[in-house]
């Protein structure tokens, strides 16, 4: 395996303790909550930042089974690549 690939997919997370892990999962939980229930047109735009987020979160604060790791870092790397892309395109449509 390439050493690009261990150290993205396979490297043990470094987790912070257990208030910040779950403090920080319940605010991103509260961004999601709010941006599903605010009426607005904007409804994709409101959600690209808090997943982006939540699947970073989740992929690099707890501890999965190595199969897991490897999707949850996978999924959150391209939403990484999605979201700017996105973000991006939106800023220079204007």
């Amino acid at each position: 395996m390439s050493a690009f690939f261990q150290k993205a997919f396979l490297e043990d997370s470094k987790p912070r303790g257990a208030g910040y892990r779950y403090g920080f999962l319940a605010v991103i939980l509260a961004l999601i909550l709010v941006g599903i229930f605010l009426p607005s047109q904007n409804y994709v735009s409101r959600m690209i930042c808090p997943l982006m987020l939540l699947f970073n979160h989740l992929a690099f604060q707890f501890h999965w089974s190595r199969s897991l790791t490897i999707i949850l870092r996978g999924l959150a790397y391209f939403w990484i690549l999605f979201g700017a892309t996105f973000i991006l395109c939106q800023i220079f449509s204007r």
